[in-house]
C-alpha cells in the first residue's frame, strides 16, 4: 500500500482507464483537481468557454473514439449550463464520465456560494449520479463510474467530488477495473420466431438507428437487407448506420410526415434495428400502424423492444451479434422460395432508387445557378470537395436532408450529428471533440446560423488548439426548422405572415466577422459560383477556417 492523497489516485485511476483529454472549464472548486492534472504528463486539458462547449466536444470524442468522453464541471451552475448536450448523450446513449467540482463538505450546510444539489440536477440525464464524501471511496466510485457508462446501454455519469476530499490522504493499492463482456447473444427462440415471420414476409422493410453504430453493426445490416431484398430507412440519421450510396436505401422514416402511411401500408413485415418505435416529434392523430404489418425488433436496452408499440419478436441483445447469427440462419434455413423473391424486390428496388437520384439530380440542376444560393448546390459543391477520408458533424437543422442525400455517407464514424437529445448548437463544439478524437482525419462541420449562434464560442477552442477544421455555416437569417415543423403542424398559410421568434435578421449575424474576432479566418460566400474556391481553400489550409454561406430561405 502506498499513502496518497485523492487527487494523486484520480489521476492515477484517469491514466489507467485510458483518458487522453479531459473537457472542461477550471473554476475555484477545481483548483485542487487542475493543481494535478497540470503534472499528469499523458492527459491534456482541452479548454472551453462555456460548459455547454465543453459538453460537446466531449460528446464529440465519445463518438469517434468509442471511449468515455470526460468533462469536468464547475460546481452547481456548470453542471445547469451543460444540461441541454448532456441531455443529448443521454439520448443518444454517448458514454461520458462527469466530475464535477463541488464545494468543501465542510461549507455545504451553510449553503455557500456556486454550491447546489449536483447529484439531483444530473439524475435525469445520467446513467448514475452520486458525490464522493471520503477520499477512500474515490477507487470504488470512479472505476464504478468508467464501468457503468461503457456498460451498455451506454451513456453519461456523474461524479461530484467536494475540493477538500482530493486534499485527504489514504493508503491506495491499484486494482484493475472490472471488464464486462456485454456482446450478449440472442435467445434461440426469438431467431426461430423471426425466420418463421421473415419466410412469409412479401414486403419487408429494415428500419435503423444510432444502435447499429454503436454496436459496430452496419456490415451485418447490410447483409441482412441484401439477403432480404428489403428497403433500409433510417430514422432522421444520426450516424452511418447503413450507406446512403446503397441500393436498398431509401432515406428517412419519419412518422409523422406525410406520405409515410402509404408507405407503411406496402410493409408487412418490418425489422426495426437499434431504433425507438417510434419517437415522434409531435402528436400525429392519422398515424397509425396497419394491423398487418408484423414487427421485430431488435436492439441491446430492453427498454427500448416494446416500448411505444407490441411487436411480434422482440430480440435482446449485442445488435452486432444478433444481426450476424441472423444472417447465418437466413442463408442456411430459409427456402430457396424466399430466396428468389428476396432476389427479385432487390431488382426493383434498385430501379426505384434509381429514379429517386435521377430526381435529385434534375433538382440540382435546376436549382444550380439559383441566388441566394440554394442548398442542394452547396452540398453537391462540399461532395465535390472532400474526399472519402472526410468526417461531416451536421449541425444544420434545415438543411441536414438535403446533406444526407447528397454527400456519399458510406462507412462508419464518417458522420455525427445530435442523436435524438434535439439541442441545437452542438456541431461546432461536437467537430471539436471529434478532432481531438480523430486528429489524423479532415473534419467538416455543417452548422446553420441558428446552431451555430448557440455555440460561436467553441471557434475561440479551435484557434487555441489549432485544430485544421473546416466550419461551414448556412446563414439564411432564420430559425428555419422551426418554420418547417410549424407548417407541418399548423398546415399551409402564408409565408409573408408574421413569424414570432423565428427570425434572425434585423440585423443579420455577420458570423465571418465574428470568426475573425475568435482566430479563426472566414470567408463570406454569397455568389454560388465563390463556393468551391472558398471550400478548397479552407480544405487545403493546416488551420481552422470559416466559410459563410448565404443561403436560400424557401419553406416547402
Amino acid at each position: 500500500m502506498t499513502l496518497l492523497d485523492g487527487k494523486r489516485v484520480l489521476i492515477d485511476l484517469m491514466n489507467r482507464e485510458g483518458v487522453e483529454s479531459v473537457f472542461g472549464i477550471p473554476g475555484a472548486t477545481e483548483v485542487v483537481f487542475m493543481d494535478a492534472l497540470e503534472k499528469a504528463e499523458n492527459i491534456q486539458f482541452v479548454l472551453g468557454l462555456n460548459e455547454s462547449i465543453c459538453a460537446g466536444m466531449a460528446e464529440g470524442y465519445a463518438r469517434v473514439t468509442g471511449k468515455p468522453g470526460f468533462l469536468n464541471l464547475h460546481t452547481g451552475p456548470g453542471v445547469a449550463s451543460s444540461l441541454g448536450m448532456i441531455c443529448n448523450a443521454h439520448a443518444g446513449g454517448v458514454p461520458l464520465i462527469i466530475t464535477a467540482g463541488q464545494q468543501d463538505t465542510r461549507l455545504l450546510q451553510r449553503d455557500p456560494h456556486l454550491s447546489g444539489n449536483i447529484v439531483e440536477m444530473a439524475k435525469m440525464f445520467t446513467k448514475w449520479s452520486t458525490e464522493i464524501v471520503h477520499a477512500e471511496d474515490i477507487p470504488v466510485v470512479m472505476q464504478r463510474a468508467f464501468k457503468i457508462a461503457m456498460q451498455p446501454p451506454t451513456g453519461p455519469v456523474l461524479v461530484s467530488i467536494p475540493q477538500n476530499v482530493l486534499n485527504q490522504e489514504f493508503d491506495y493499492t491499484y486494482k484493475p477495473n472490472t471488464r464486462v463482456y456485454s456482446r450478449m447473444r440472442p435467445d434461440k427462440a426469438a431467431l426461430e420466431s423471426t425466420l418463421d415471420i421473415l419466410e412469409q414476409a412479401e414486403r419487408p422493410a429494415i428500419f435503423c438507428e444510432s444502435g447499429v453504430s454503436r454496436s459496430g453493426a452496419q456490415q451485418e445490416l447490410v447483409k441482412l437487407a441484401e439477403k432480404m431484398g428489403a428497403k433500409v430507412y433510417h430514422n432522421w440519421m444520426s450516424d452511418v448506420n447503413f450507406p446512403v450510396d446503397h441500393p436498398l436505401y431509401m432515406g428517412d422514416f419519419d412518422p409523422t410526415a406525410p406520405g409515410v402511411q402509404q408507405a407503411f401500408s406496402e410493409i408487412d413485415v418490418l425489422i426495426a434495428v437499434g431504433v425507438p418505435l417510434f419517437g415522434q416529434g409531435f402528436y400525429n392523430a392519422d398515424f397509425r400502424f396497419p394491423e398487418t404489418m408484423k414487427i421485430i425488433q431488435i436492439d441491446e436496452n430492453p427498454w427500448e423492444i416494446g416500448k411505444n408499440v407490441p411487436v411480434e419478436c422482440g430480440i435482446q441483445g449485442d445488435i452486432r451479434s444478433c444481426l450476424a447469427e441472423l444472417n447465418g440462419l437466413v442463408k442456411e434455413r430459409l427456402s430457396s422460395k424466399f430466396h428468389l423473391k428476396a432476389a427479385q424486390r432487390f431488382k426493383q428496388i434498385v430501379a426505384e432508387k434509381e429514379q429517386q437520384n435521377s430526381v435529385l439530380q434534375d433538382l440540382i440542376s435546376k436549382e444550380w445557378d439559383s441566388t441566394p444560393i440554394s442548398i442542394s448546390r452547396l452540398m453537391a459543391e462540399i461532395k465535390n470537395a472532400i474526399d472519402k477520408k472526410t468526417i461531416i458533424v451536421d449541425d444544420c437543422w434545415s438543411s441536414s436532408e438535403m446533406l444526407r442525400k447528397i454527400l456519399d455517407l458510406n462507412q462508419q464514424n464518417q458522420f455525427f450529428r445530435s442523436r435524438k437529445g434535439g439541442s441545437i448548437g452542438w456541431g461546432i463544439p461536437g467537430a471539436i471533440g471529434v478532432q481531438f478524437g480523430a486528429p489524423e482525419k479532415k473534419v467538416v462541420a455543417v452548422s446553420g446560423d441558428g446552431s451555430a449562434a448557440w455555440s460561436m464560442q467553441g471557434l475561440w477552442t479551435a484557434a487555441h488548439y489549432n485544430l485544421p477544421i473546416t466550419f461551414i455555416i448556412t446563414n439564411n437569417a432564420t430559425y428555419r426548422q422551426v418554420k418547417l415543423v410549424r407548417k407541418r403542424v399548423l398546415g399551409d398559410y402564408p409565408l409573408d405572415e408574421k413569424h414570432a421568434g423565428m427570425e434572425l435578421d434585423q440585423p443579420v449575424i455577420d458570423f465571418t466577422a465574428l470568426s475573425k474576432s475568435m482566430g479563426v479566418a472566414a470567408i463570406k460566400v454569397s455568389d454560388p459560383d465563390q463556393i468551391r474556391p472558398a471550400l478548397l481553400k479552407a480544405l487545403a489550409s493546416d488551420k481552422p477556417c470559416l466559410v459563410e454561406v448565404m443561403v436560400e430561405n424557401k419553406v416547402t
